[in-house]
């Protein structure tokens, strides 16, 4: 796994780690502070635990897709059901949450696209770093995060945007990002380039754009980012955090569906024992000395 150089279709979220996750470990720093629970002070509206009372697509079996194919750190050797990377382990305990087995549990795949797409779909629900945005959830629903993942600037390690300090110094930049993504919308409100924004199908076509120098800069999330400098490419590097960017993730439902509330309780307790903020320890931690941007 760790010597793969795939370009690779992220489209907007995942990547999962053992290989990975112990090369971060090596580069992160120790003892690094778990994200602010987003769910703090909320109480579950319903009581989880008896599977007999939920609304499932399969009677006994909870169903949970994913994309295809998954990554670091959020997945092990793409295979999501060895319960191995961030969101693996996750959709794991929220079924046990639940009252599932591991053997309850049916993985399927939905490309990543689809996920948030209106329409009935073929899963309970999904789990894919799908950030939750105000246009998605007027075609799916969304249980409460499970994480919040911040963004950051990939770009060349010998490049000029190595020097920046600020968003107003990134906005002299060429950039290149996926449409309608949340890197877009971010390059978009925030930075507010001088030149205009290359924009491409896929996250992997914005990343061979800045391999090729067509532009100068993308927006990934953490993990995707480590990912891009650490595993996939040669020659790029982390240029900073950017402020405000955090992107909540929450599992994908169909909308409205009677499920949620069970979701919630799932991931609401899985905050508040410790689940949750463990696993974004040995997972997702981030590498010293990153700066972050001026606003």
């Amino acid at each position: 796994m760790a010597t793969r150089r795939r370009l690779i279709q992220i489209s907007g979220g995942a990547l999962a780690a053992a290989a990975l996750g112990r090369s971060l470990q090596v580069s992160a720093q120790e003892g690094t502070p778990a994200s602010a629970n987003p769910v703090a002070g909320a109480t579950p509206s319903v009581e989880i635990g008896d599977i007999s009372v939920l609304p499932l697509k399969q009677e006994g079996k909870i169903v949970i897709h994913t994309d295809e194919p998954v990554y670091e750190p959020w997945f092990v050797d793409n295979d999501p059901a060895n319960g191995e990377g961030y969101e693996s382990a996750v959709a794991f305990a929220v079924a046990e949450k639940l009252g599932f087995s591991k053997d309850q549990v049916e993985w399927g795949r939905t490309p990543f696209n689809n996920s948030y797409a209106p329409g009935p779909k073929p899963f309970d629900f999904y789990i894919c770093d799908v950030s939750r945005t105000p246009e998605r959830a007027r075609a799916v629903g969304f249980s409460e995060p499970y994480n919040a993942v911040p963004l950051v600037v990939v770009t060349k390690a010998d490049g000029p945007v190595m020097e920046a300090k600020s968003l107003e110094e990134l906005a002299t930049f060429k950039w290149g990002t996926q449409i309608g993504t949340t890197f877009h919308s971010y390059i978009e409100s925030h930075i507010k380039p001088d030149k205009d924004i290359l924009v491409y199908d896929t996250n992997a076509d914005s990343l061979t754009a800045l391999m090729n120098d067509t532009v100068q800069a993308v927006v990934q999330t953490l993990q995707i980012g480590i990912y891009n400098v650490e595993i996939q490419f040669e020659g790029l590097a982390l240029g900073g955090l950017l402020p405000d960017s955090d992107q909540y993730t929450g599992l994908v439902t169909e909308l409205d569906s009677p499920l949620i509330p069970y979701l919630d309780a799932a991931v609401i307790e899985l905050w508040n024992d410790g689940t949750i903020p463990s696993l974004q320890d040995e997972y997702l931690a981030p590498p010293e000395d990153l700066q972050t941007y001026e606003g």
